[in-house]
C-alpha cells in the first residue's frame, strides 16, 4: 500500500503568467475598455473591478491547484467552484511533455504535460520553474516505464523499484533554419506557380473590363492579399519549429520545437503507431522530406501546439537515418507496391464532373452574354488539370504489407509515404459507396490508436475481393504480430 500523496503548490509565479495570458488573450476588449475610460460611462470603474477580479481569481486558482506523484499515480487537481480531481496510472502515461510559453519562459517557468490514451484530455502541471520541470519529467518518464526485472542474487529473489539510470540523451537529428525555411517554401512552390500562371490571364480580364489604371490597382491589392495568405503561415511555421532537436536516449525520444515558446516532449518509440514520410514535388527535388508521426496520447486540454514530427526538414540520406534510428525500421523508399484499380481514374473523373456541372457549367453560361469566346475559358482551364490529377492520383496510391507492416503511399501534389506496424493496427474496415459497388471496389481504412488525423490510412479503390482479403490478412496479422524495438 502506497503511502500518502505529498500535495504541492505551481510556483507562485504562476499567477503573474496567468494574469498575463489573460491580458494578451482579451487585448482587443481592454483596448476598448480604456479608449472608453474617459467618456462617463464607468468603463474606467469596470476595468479596476475586472483587474481585481482577475487578480484575486488567479491567486484563488494558484491556491486551489496541486499535484504530487506516487508510487502508482500522478495526481491532479483544481478548479475554484468546480473542482476536478484526476489521477492517471503511471504506467498509462503516454507522453511527457515540457511547454515554455513566451509569458512563462519570461519569468523562468515552464508547464509539465502529462498525456495519456483517453478522451479526458491531458493533465497539465502549471508553472514549475525550468528545473524543477525537468526533475518532474524526468522522474515520471522513469517511473512510467516497466520495472526491470528482478534479479537473483545468492538464490533469493530481489527486486528493486528504483529502474536503472539511463544515459545521457545523444542528438539524433538537428533542424537548421534554413532548411526549414526551403521546405516551408517548397511546399508552397505549387501554390505560388498557379498564382503565376493566373494572374496573367485574371489581370488581362479587369484590364479588359475597366481599363490598364484600374486593373493594375487590382492587381496589386490582390497581390498583396495573396502574398500574406501564403507568407502568413510560413512565419508561423518557423517560429513554430524553429530550433528542432531530436535526441534519442535507451528507452525514449526527446522532440524539442519552437523560437518564441519552447515546447518539449518526450516518445517512448513502442507508442508510435504510424509514421509518414511526406514531400511535396518541389521539396523532392531539392531532396528534403518531413517525418510525422502520430502517438497513442491524448488530447492536449492547452493551447500549446502538438509535436508530431521527428524532423519538420530532413534530406532523404537523413531520413534514413533519423527513422532508423528512431523505430528501428526503414523509411519504406524504393518499396515495392500493389496499385490499386485502374477503374479509379473513371471514378474520380465523375467526381470532377459532378463538379464541373455545379460550379464550371453554369460559369460559362454566365460568360456567354458577355462574350461567346469567354464561355470556353472555364472549360479549357477545368477539365486538363482535372484529367492530369485523376491519372496521376491513381499512379501515386499503392500499398504493401511489407514484412511486419503495412506501407501505404498516397497523395498527387504533396506525397505521403506511411508504415503502420502491423502490431499497431486497432481496426479494419472496407467502405463501399453506390457508384463502387457498380464497379466492384471498395476502400480500405485501417485504424490505429494514435491521436490526430495521422491515426489511421485510406487505400481507395481495391477490387472488392481483394480487399476483403486484406481485411482478413491485416486482421490476423495484427492479433499475431508484435513489434519489438531493437533498444
Amino acid at each position: 500500500m502506497s503511502a500518502a500523496p505529498h500535495w504541492r503548490r505551481p510556483h507562485p509565479l504562476t499567477v503573474v503568467v496567468l494574469i498575463v495570458g489573460f491580458i494578451t488573450g482579451n487585448a482587443f476588449p481592454l483596448l476598448a475598455v480604456l479608449a472608453f475610460g474617459g467618456g462617463g460611462l464607468g468603463f474606467d470603474t469596470v476595468a479596476l473591478i475586472g483587474g481585481f477580479a482577475t487578480v484575486a481569481f488567479g491567486a484563488l486558482g494558484w491556491f486551489m491547484t496541486g499535484f504530487a506523484v506516487t508510487d502508482e499515480a500522478v495526481h491532479h487537481r483544481s478548479g475554484i467552484l468546480n473542482r476536478q480531481a484526476r489521477a492517471i496510472p503511471l504506467e498509462r502515461i503516454q507522453q511527457v511533455s515540457v511547454v515554455e510559453p513566451v509569458a512563462a519562459r519570461a519569468v523562468g517557468l515552464a508547464l509539465v504535460q502529462v498525456a495519456e490514451a483517453s478522451a479526458d484530455g491531458d493533465v497539465e502541471i502549471r508553472f514549475l520553474t525550468k528545473a524543477d520541470a525537468i526533475e518532474l519529467t524526468a522522474r515520471l518518464r522513469s517511473m512510467s516505464r516497466p520495472a526491470p526485472p528482478r534479479a537473483t542474487v545468492e538464490g533469493e529473489r530481489v527486486s528493486s523499484l528504483a529502474p536503472p539510470p539511463e544515459p545521457p540523451a545523444a542528438l539524433l537529428h538537428l533542424t537548421s533554419i534554413s532548411a526549414l525555411i526551403r521546405f516551408e517554401l517548397a511546399s508552397i512552390a505549387p501554390a505560388l506557380a498557379a498564382v503565376a500562371l493566373l494572374a496573367p490571364i485574371v489581370l488581362a480580364v479587369i484590364a479588359w473590363r475597366v481599363g490598364p489604371a484600374a486593373a493594375l490597382a487590382n492587381a496589386t491589392v490582390l497581390g498583396i492579399v495573396v502574398t500574406t495568405i501564403l507568407v502568413f503561415p510560413l512565419i508561423g511555421r518557423i517560429v513554430v519549429d524553429g530550433g528542432f532537436r531530436l535526441l534519442r536516449s535507451s528507452r525514449s525520444l526527446t522532440i524539442e520545437a519552437g523560437l518564441l515558446s519552447r515546447r518539449q516532449v518526450e516518445v517512448r518509440p513502442d507508442r508510435i503507431q504510424t509514421l509518414t514520410v511526406r514531400s511535396g514535388p518541389v521539396a523532392r527535388r531539392i531532396d528534403l522530406h518531413q517525418i510525422q508521426f502520430s502517438a497513442a496520447t491524448g488530447k492536449a486540454t492547452g493551447g500549446s501546439v502538438p509535436i508530431n514530427v521527428l524532423s519538420p526538414a530532413a534530406k532523404g540520406t537523413e531520413v534514413e537515418r533519423i527513422v532508423l534510428g528512431s523505430v528501428d525500421v526503414d523509411p519504406a523508399f524504393g518499396v515495392p507496391l500493389e496499385s490499386v484499380s485502374e477503374l479509379t481514374i473513371r471514378r474520380q473523373l465523375v467526381r470532377f464532373a459532378v463538379a464541373y456541372a455545379v460550379v464550371v457549367l453554369p460559369a460559362s453560361v454566365a460568360l456567354w452574354f458577355a462574350h461567346p469566346v469567354l464561355a470556353m475559358v472555364p472549360t479549357l482551364v477545368f477539365w486538363p488539370p482535372a484529367v492530369w490529377y485523376s491519372r496521376v492520383r491513381y499512379r501515386r496510391y499503392g500499398m504493401t504489407i511489407d514484412g511486419r507492416r503495412l506501407v501505404v503511399r498516397s497523395g498527387v501534389v504533396i506525397e505521403h509515404l506511411t508504415q503502420i506496424p502491423l502490431a499497431n493496427v486497432q481496426s479494419v474496415s472496407s467502405r463501399t459507396s453506390l457508384f463502387q459497388r457498380r464497379l466492384g471496389l471498395s476502400d480500405l481504412v485501417v485504424t490505429t490508436a494514435g491521436i490526430g488525423p495521422s491515426n489511421h490510412v485510406s487505400v481507395p479503390d481495391l477490387p472488392a475481393e481483394r480487399c476483403r482479403a486484406l481485411i482478413d490478412e491485416l486482421a490476423t496479422a495484427a492479433a499475431t504480430t508484435r513489434w519489438e524495438l531493437r533498444l
